[in-house]
């Protein structure tokens, strides 16, 4: 049978209601294409831009950081445990230190919204162990904590078991790594050789001691956890290849279908790679994107956006700072979406300025979330169609309150259509309302 492709005009007309993950998919597939598909106007039910992917519909890509570990090296259970779950957030250094992520590395067209985060580069003796960063690999007083620990734990697990105890006994379904520190400060900054070296029969034995108390299973697993934590120091003290080649790994998750996963050389950082993703996605679209939900409920968030890229909203969803928001997507966000159809905001005691903000005034429907303005007056003037108010970190509003809302909608000679919703926790409150409208109306 003799196939014929579709014209360019053709080809641009069925684009257009064809679903956008399956226009990504038949843009990856088919490089002749391109050009049209780029071209027609995407248009997606609901859009979120994260730190490490995007989300479009029903349909994530998230990019991660998986240690692919070589065969027949011993991969510890918390290295399978972030594999198993997708690899990590974060860069790796040649050692295997974690990099943070680089917050601050933007170029033309892309935002970063909240406050820069940055790791704490002191060390203090902890009950539950973190992985090490890059900038930590010189601290000794943390390299020996993970070393010298690990060492002593072994020594009391190994004597136990030759006692015959069983391993894991007790151990609950999900355990919690918890840490029982046995050196302080000035015996890790002591301590150059061995923990059989160092410590005196005297001194390992009181320690050992002290641990003879700790569960099986909590020593097993802070081995687990100090295995986990030791590896990049032994690596870069000892002059050890990594165990694993790590891999850019992306997840491709459509809800109810088993995830889909491709894994890259890691030949760029992660947030290099998110910017790579969301170019090949949203870069080169010469009309504007039509997302009707779009929301940034991250408090901080880097969006990784191609520059020129324009997008229509219909809704928006805003976790405080709306003014910042606005103002920092100001160059994504096409004019033609205002007025909005719906703003949520999650309001914050300080934030109070928004409520003369164009895009909330105009918009047809506001959701009002989290604690309420001390200034009721900022609400009762709120002209919206619709109104939700929301505000579970506040408390219900009162009747005679409530009574004021309905007086200003009356006395300002609103259209049909008009709506203000409440959240009420307490039936007797509700029945006191009902029979306040109630008296009202019979008059």
């Amino acid at each position: 049978m003799l196939l014929t492709a579709l014209q360019y005009d053709s080809l641009k007309t069925v684009l257009q209601y064809i679903e956008a993950n399956k226009r990504f998919c038949l843009f990856l597939r088919i490089p002749a294409i391109h050009f049209a598909e780029k071209a027609v106007p995407l248009k997606i039910d609901y859009l979120q831009f994260g730190d490490y992917g995007v989300t479009v519909n029903k349909t994530s890509y998230y990019l991660r950081v998986y240690r692919n570990f070589h065969q027949g090296e011993e991969i510890v259970d918390y290295f399978q445990k972030e594999n198993d779950e997708g690899g990590i957030r974060f860069d790796l250094d040649q050692y295997g230190f974690q990099l943070p992520t680089n917050m601050t590395d933007l170029v033309p067209g892309e935002v970063i919204f909240g406050d820069v985060r940055v790791a704490n580069h002191n060390f203090a003796l902890m009950f539950s162990t973190e992985f090490p960063w890059s900038f930590q690999q010189d601290d000794q007083k943390m390299k020996r904590y993970y070393e010298k620990h690990l060492e002593i734990y072994k020594i009391a697990l190994e004597r136990r078991l030759d006692r015959g105890e069983p391993g894991n006994l007790g151990c609950p379904s999900f355990p919690f790594p918890v840490m029982f520190p046995v050196f302080t400060e000035d015996e890790l900054l002591a301590m150059s050789g061995s923990v059989l070296q160092e410590l005196t029969a005297e001194e390992r034995e009181s320690k050992l001691v002290f641990l003879s108390r700790v569960p099986t299973w909590i020593l097993e697993k802070a081995i687990s956890r100090l295995s986990y934590c030791f590896q990049p120091f032994d690596c870069r003290h000892n002059n050890r290849p990594l165990p694993f080649t790590p891999l850019i790994q992306l997840i491709i998750k459509k809800e109810g279908q088993e995830k889909r996963i491709e894994r890259y050389a890691y030949t760029m950082k992660l947030h290099e790679a998110v910017r790579k993703l969301n170019g090949l996605i949203f870069g080169g679209r010469k009309a504007v994107v039509q997302a009707h939900t779009f929301p940034f409920i991250a408090e901080s968030v880097a969006l990784r956006i191609p520059q020129g890229l324009k997008i229509r909203v219909r809704e928006l969803r805003f976790k405080g700072n709306m003014n910042g928001r606005f103002e920092a997507l100001n160059n994504l966000i096409d004019e033609s979406s205002y007025p909005l159809e719906s703003l949520s905001i999650l309001h914050q005691e300080e934030d109070i300025d928004y409520f003369a903000h164009p895009a909330l005034t105009s918009a047809q429907r506001i959701y009002l979330v989290g604690a309420a303005p001390l200034d009721i007056d900022l609400l009762l003037n709120l002209s919206n169609k619709i109104v939700h108010f929301k505000y579970i970190w506040s408390p219900d509003f009162s009747t005679e309150e409530l009574m004021t809302f309905a007086r200003k909608i009356i006395t300002a000679g609103s259209p049909v259509g008009v709506q203000r919703t409440f959240r009420m926790s307490h039936e007797d409150s509700i029945d006191n309302i009902l029979n306040r409208v109630g008296i009202r109306t019979n008059r």
